[in-house]
């Protein structure tokens, strides 16, 4: 099933946009969005919640809250359906809003050759991913965190550019990790929220992350799922929401 991507003309959508931490003199203004893309185990709401609230302690940032869980839905009134039309409306309403830079997390299952499951929407494939993105950040700086199997698909040619980041749990043709009951999170949301508090630039949270992930992955016995990351011409020396 494809994510309905119609054409939204006018959105009357309101979202309770959730401001978290305060901003020095230099630091830019982040606008977020933070998408829990299914509802069989809570590990993806977890992550959600917890990757935000972590961001919100290092920088300035604006979110929109998007999960598949009606109990999240309904327990917690800043957090919308993942539907298509709210998918939509978010990045619509993203290009509206006054910021600085983009921060975009999606955690969820992943479909080999087709893109992040959404339980309420169906598959988001990379090249509608690109497109919502493009008109939300434009030429913003830009950072696209995505914990799923096969996530490496979302770094694509045509996604790529000077002002952007793009980390990703997996290769574009391997698993990751984490999605069962028995643990909190996926590896990928756990060792993320592990290393963000001991790293200063975001080239150096991928190799953290990489690492941690590497660790977890042995334990396990399990087949590498190799991290990807992309870094634009610009990014190499940003620090993590400054």
């Amino acid at each position: 099933m494809k994510l309905s991507f119609i054409n939204l003309k006018k959105t009357t959508l309101h979202f309770t946009i959730v401001f978290l931490a305060a901003a020095t003199s230099h630091a830019l203004a982040w606008k977020g969005i933070f998408i829990a893309g299914d509802d069989s185990i809570e590990n993806f709401d977890n992550g959600r919640e917890d990757v935000t609230t972590q961001f919100a302690k290092m920088g300035q940032l604006q979110s929109v809250q998007l999960s598949s869980s009606d109990k999240f839905i309904s327990e917690q009134k800043h957090v919308f359906p993942a539907t298509s039309q709210y998918v939509l409306a978010a990045f619509d309403q993203m290009s509206k809003k006054a910021g600085d830079a983009c921060l975009i997390h999606m955690t969820s299952h992943g479909t080999h050759g087709q893109g992040i499951y959404l339980s309420k929407a169906g598959i988001l494939p990379p090249k509608t991913f690109e497109q919502l993105l493009t008109k939300a950040c434009g030429n913003l700086p830009t950072v696209v965190l995505i914990s799923a199997c096969y996530s490496g698909q979302f770094i694509t040619e045509s996604i790529k550019g000077p002002n952007r980041i793009i980390l990703t749990a997996a290769r574009a043709d391997r698993p990751s990790f984490g999605c069962s009951a028995d643990t909190r999170y996926t590896y990928w949301d756990e060792c993320l929220l592990e290393e963000l508090p001991v790293s200063k630039k975001w080239t150096d949270l991928y190799q953290n992350v990489s690492k941690c992930i590497s660790k977890k992955e042995t334990a396990l016995g399990a087949k590498p799922s190799e991290p990807q990351a992309f870094f634009g011409a610009n990014t190499k020396n940003w620090e993590i929401l400054k």
